[in-house]
């Protein structure tokens, strides 16, 4: 729809708004101009024009034109003549005109200078020239206009200003700021104006009350001596016209006094003077009391007032026929008198109103004018600042602001300084971030080349809820989808079995007391360790499963904050087909060479003790030799069944409640004769309870024998290896410490894998195959214990093992 107001006006409005708020503004203020607000002896004030003014800001021009003109309209009504209506829509013009031109003068200040311009010198011409009004009538009317005009737009002014500072009104229109020197003019201006004319509006009324007053007090005293005379006189007296005549020119005191006598129908019996009221009003009963008669053929209301005429009707009901006295006067004296008076008041007015527009003005101007150059410079203060230059805040002479110039010129001055200062070190910053830039880029580059040469390996990266961010060839290579397939809107739940997760998150959950998601069931060990090292079947997209080793790790940032996770899988299916040839060949040749091994050994046995024969010292030595490797062949062969047996899980394991003592007891003396073969001593610290847990005894016993084998084997001679049992309010511990040479740390992290030797030395020297630990580890885990060891290198070891400890009475 289109729009009807002047780019100006404050409310832009579609046409039937805008034509709705034309007609409601006319009728306002046609409506004020017919409300009259009297000040002095024949001027009052009207307030038409602060609806135009307003129309100028608030709709716009040609609102404003229509409102103004149609407005001004109502004076043919009040005054009976086009002139006041031809100047007040001048003044509307004018104001348009300075609005579209877009003078930097305040309103109130545009529309002086056209009062003083033009309107003052029209109004004199037009009175004078077309109304005969005197020279001092059209002067007098011409303040009167040009002070009512100038009050109503300091008034309209005042209402824009108050609606841009009401903060509702303000942000619902977008109004404009409100300037300082404009907030200070309208408040010195109001502030002055009030206090200044209150007095002077008082003054003038009580004069004009003065002077009516005394005129009221002469007319009635006129007419109570002439009705004291005429009760005096005789009824033959009052009857007679000349004597009644005479005796009313005896108190006539002078030629613009009118005296009559009127009877009850208002009927004039007598009269002298001049009677110019009792002319207009013949046969109408009159009003008692004092009272102003006005003709009615002047249109000029000062004309009008000249030509006006005082009385005062006395009733009296002792005079026979006579029921009123009339006492009747001229008021142009007063009249003369007031306007004198008026005139004089109201260029006491117009001068003070002109003082105080100029006095406000200036008064304005000189506080906001130092405000205004500091805005000025802090507009180019910014400039100056980034140049390094410095800036001149100008003094004044009012001491705040001079202080606040200085304060910003210090300021300033340390902010010159600073910024010289930052943009040097901003240079070298950005030689800095572009050397830093250019290492990031070389270092992505090799990191680029590194995961492409990665091609073995599945790299993974992850969000903190699990999504999808990274996706490298080797993981394209391994699962057989695409990186734009997965990245940003898939998990790695699309290449696991969900089975396999779900099975890890509840034993997670168990394990760790609390509800374990899928997710997380690849992240809380990693979260909580560091890092964690598993198994996996990945799920190719062909849907064929691959065995990986799955290595997840939290990535954390600088802050130590945990931004996703890092999973890195390689695909171990060519181990497991190894591992599984192994198995199989060790299974095979275990069983192939047990049957003939214990054969062998038997025989060597039976050959050894004699036996048989007496042998020659030379076979018996070898044979000796040969019993011994038998044996240990044996023992290879039946730890290579057992590990075996442990992996594939079919080793059965009869778990009852079983006191430990004893079985420490049964394990000492099984490697008595070992330890006595290495001249090696052997303690026991057991308790004087007993204490039972839920454990394979066979298995126990033999877990046992394995760690006193070895704490015996790697103990010099005439050392001593310590077993103790000890117990606590939930578990019991069994510890093996010796006196050895201790673990190395690089050793330490395979000390519980499959044919796991600290060097060949250790081989050659002390024997064994490797397996011992191993078996510990898996039999003290399947019957529900924990293994551990501590050690330190040329000061022994210590290991352990620990179960829950149950009442001898507990079921199995």
């Amino acid at each position: 729809m289109a729009k009807a107001s002047h780019s100006d006006a404050w409310f832009v409005l579609p046409f039937k708004f805008w034509l709705l708020a034309v007609l409601l503004f006319t009728a306002l203020a046609a409506t004020l101009n017919l409300v009259r607000l009297p000040l002095f002896f024949g001027i009052e004030f009207i307030f038409g024009s602060v609806v135009a003014v307003l129309a100028i800001v608030l709709l716009g021009v040609k609102a404003a034109v229509i409102v103004g003109c149609l407005g001004a309209a109502v004076t043919f009504v009040i005054w009976g003549h086009p002139y006041a209506w031809l100047i007040f829509s001048l003044e509307i013009l004018w104001l348009c005109w300075q609005r579209q031109s877009r003078q930097g003068m305040h309103l109130v200040l545009q529309d002086l200078v056209f009062w003083v311009l033009f309107g003052l010198p029209l109004i004199i011409v037009c009175y004078v020239f077309a109304l005969d009004a005197s020279w001092q009538t059209a002067a007098l009317v011409g303040l009167k206009q040009m002070t009512n005009g100038v009050f109503n737009t300091l008034l309209a002014s005042t209402l824009l200003l108050l609606m841009q500072l009401q903060p509702v009104l303000s942000k619902r229109f977008k109004l404009p700021l409100v300037s300082l020197r404009q907030l200070l003019f309208h408040t010195l201006m109001g502030l002055t104006l009030f206090s200044g004319s209150v007095p002077l509006l008082l003054d003038a009324r009580k004069l004009n009350a003065e002077y009516e007053s005394s005129v009221a007090q002469r007319l009635k005293l006129l007419t109570t001596i002439l009705q004291q005379q005429l009760q005096t006189l005789g009824t033959e007296q009052r009857n007679d016209p000349r004597a009644v005549a005479a005796l009313m020119r005896d108190l006539l005191p002078y030629n613009d006094v009118g005296l009559a006598l009127l009877d009850s129908k208002a009927q004039r019996r007598y009269e002298v003077g001049l009677l110019q009221s009792l002319n207009t009003e013949a046969g109408t009963i009159p009003v008692v009391g004092f009272s102003k008669w006005l003709p009615t053929d002047v249109n000029l209301r000062l004309q009008r007032w000249r030509k006006s005429r005082y009385r005062y009707i006395l009733h009296t009901e002792t005079l026979g026929e006579v029921n009123y006295i009339v006492a009747e006067q001229g008021a142009t004296t007063v009249v003369m008198q007031l306007e004198q008076a008026s005139a004089r008041q109201l260029v006491l007015m117009v001068s003070f109103m002109l003082l105080t527009v100029l006095v406000s003005s200036l008064l304005s101007k000189a506080i906001s004018a130092p405000v205004k150059r500091l805005v000025l410079v802090s507009s180019r203060l910014t400039g100056d600042i980034a140049r390094g230059n410095l800036s001149e805040i100008p003094p004044s002479h009012v001491a705040e602001y001079h202080k606040l110039s200085q304060t910003l010129q210090v300021m300033s001055t340390e902010l010159a300084r600073t910024f010289t200062v930052n943009h040097a070190t901003q240079l070298t910053l950005t030689q800095q971030v572009a050397e830093q830039t250019k290492q990031l880029q070389q270092s992505n580059s090799q990191l680029e080349a590194i995961l492409a040469a990665a091609a073995d390996f599945s790299i993974i990266a992850t969000d903190l809820d699990g999504v999808i961010t990274y996706f490298s060839r080797g993981a394209e290579r391994l699962l057989g989808y695409r990186a734009e397939e997965l990245v940003n809107s898939q998990t790695p739940a699309v290449f696991h079995l969900e089975s396999e997760v779900q099975q890890r998150a509840a034993a997670l959950s168990a394990e760790l007391n609390q509800q374990v998601t899928p997710f997380q069931a690849f992240v809380i060990i990693a979260e909580q360790t560091g890092s964690e090292s598993r198994e996996w079947q990945y799920v190719r997209k062909d849907g064929q499963t691959i065995p990986v080793l799955l290595t997840v790790t939290p990535i954390i940032d600088a802050t130590g904050v945990t931004r996703g996770y890092l999973g890195i899988a390689k695909d171990i299916s060519e181990r497991h087909r190894n591992e599984k040839l192994k198995n199989e060949f060790i299974s095979t040749v275990s069983h192939e060479l047990r049957t003939p091994l214990t054969s062998i050994y038997g025989a060597l046995r039976v050959v050894n003790s004699g036996t048989l024969a007496e042998l020659p010292p030379k076979v018996a030595s070898l044979l000796r030799v040969a019993e011994v490797n038998s044996k240990r062949l044996t023992n290879l062969i039946n730890d290579l069944l057992d590990i075996e047996k442990l992996l594939a899980g079919k080793m059965q394991l009869d778990l009852k409640i079983q006191p430990l003592l004893e079985l420490v007891e049964e394990a000492v003396v099984a490697v008595t004769s070992y330890a006595e073969q290495y001249q090696v001593k052997l303690h026991t610290l057991l308790p004087s309870e007993n204490c039972y847990a839920k454990v394979d005894a066979t298995k126990l016993v033999q877990v046992l024998i394995n760690l006193l084998s070895n704490a015996i084997k790697f103990s010099a001679a005439e050392a001593t290896v310590q077993v103790r049992l000890l117990t606590m309010p939930s578990e019991v511990k069994i510890v093996v410490v010796d006196q050895g040479a201790g673990i190395t740390d690089v050793f330490k992290a395979h000390i519980f894998e499959r044919f796991s030797q600290g060097d060949a030395a250790s081989t050659r020297k002390y024997g064994g195959t490797g397996l011992g630990l191993a078996i510990s580890k898996e039999l003290t885990e399947q019957m529900g214990g924990v293994i551990g060891f501590s050690s330190e290198v040329a000061k022994g070891s210590s290991f352990w093992i620990t179960f829950p400890r149950v009442l001898p009475k507990e079921d199995i």
